[in-house]
């Protein structure tokens, strides 16, 4: 009977601890260019996202990769104010034109419909391989999710930039704003526990006297 009681939490345990299914949007690879960086826009679609992760078209080699991010749209904004470093990532393995080197960096929540702006820096040399665009904010690639717009070549640290120019990369999320639980689901969830223990042991007590 306890056993029985316990499986719909058990349930519960499972729903939280499983991840969402990770979704990879690439763009063409065409190269025929390069900086230090490229800092250019994610759109999303109609639903909630979580970014993870990436890939960026390096020359062969080992490099460090920082990775800014802003709310809302790079245009207008080339400068550090409002940007935000989420990560910076050491002995990423490049392997040249037309190839992608994929890396994982601190995840971010994007609202549905909303603009979220990415820039990856290398910090030594020009190694990040772009394609010249056709206009800065033109979609590069998209899914039903997520777009990756068309934005700026960057030099190194917020140096010079060069437009329109198309990241040469990949761009991974999830469907819905966080991964994991939030602190206060844990701690309904914890709270579950507790309540289970209690009315298990409870109905020992009774059982026994």
């Amino acid at each position: 009977m306890i056993t029985t009681r316990l499986l719909p939490l058990a349930a519960l345990v499972a729903t939280f601890a499983t991840p969402a299914a990770a979704v990879t949007l690439s763009t063409p690879l065409l190269a025929g260019n390069g900086q230090a960086g490229i800092m250019f826009d994610l759109v999303a679609g109609g639903q909630a996202l979580t970014v993870t992760g990436g890939a960026l078209s390096l020359d062969a080699g080992s490099h460090s990769v920082e990775v800014y991010t802003r709310s809302g749209t790079v245009v207008g904004n080339l400068g550090p104010t409002g940007w935000t470093l989420i990560s910076t990532i050491n002995g990423v393995a490049g392997g040249g034109e037309g190839t992608q080197t994929f890396f994982d960096f601190a995840d971010f929540a994007m609202a549905a419909g909303s603009t979220t702006g990415i820039y990856f820096n290398a910090l030594a040399g020009t190694p990040v391989n772009y394609t010249n665009g056709v206009a800065v904010g033109g979609v590069v690639a998209s899914d039903a999710n997520l777009s990756i717009r068309s934005g700026f070549g960057r030099g190194s640290a917020f140096g010079g930039d060069f437009s329109p120019r198309n990241f040469n990369g990949s761009i991974t999320y999830t469907i819905g704003a966080g991964a994991v639980p939030e602190p206060a689901s844990w701690a309904l969830l914890l709270a579950g526990f507790g309540l289970t223990g209690a009315v298990a042991r409870r109905r020992r007590t009774a059982v026994s006297a």
